[in-house]
């Protein structure tokens, strides 16, 4: 099956482009394909641990079920967790910082992405 990069642009809460993004991740394994998540700009926001959202559902709880989907591979950009301040050791989920250089080669090598 096909390989599929999820990039992940948006803050956890506001829209539903965040969950809509994680949705569409863990949708995509059902059907056999093979999919890695990527976090970048205000997206890194998402892998906060420390969330407590009012009226929403807590993003963090959400990205924790990626590994029960096959989805092993989370990256970060280096740049956005630096510039929202956001620590790779206290990340909801284990995740891979990349340089961009690291983060444009790296999604070179899939079939297909897609961005939320």
């Amino acid at each position: 099956m096909a390989t599929l990069a999820v990039i992940l642009t948006q803050p956890p809460y506001g829209n539903q482009s965040a969950s809509e993004g994680i949705e569409f991740a863990l949708a995509s394994t059902n059907y056999g394909h093979e999919c890695s998540v990527f976090f970048v700009g205000t997206g890194v926001l998402q892998l906060m641990s420390n969330q407590q959202p009012s009226e929403q559902k807590n993003h963090a709880k959400q990205l924790k079920v990626m590994p029960l989907y096959d989805i092993d591979h989370c990256y970060a950009c280096a740049v956005s967790l630096l510039k929202h301040n956001v620590s790779v050791d206290s990340a909801a989920i284990y995740i891979q910082p990349l340089t961009p250089e690291e983060l444009s080669n790296t999604l070179a090598n899939f079939d297909h992405t897609v961005t939320f």
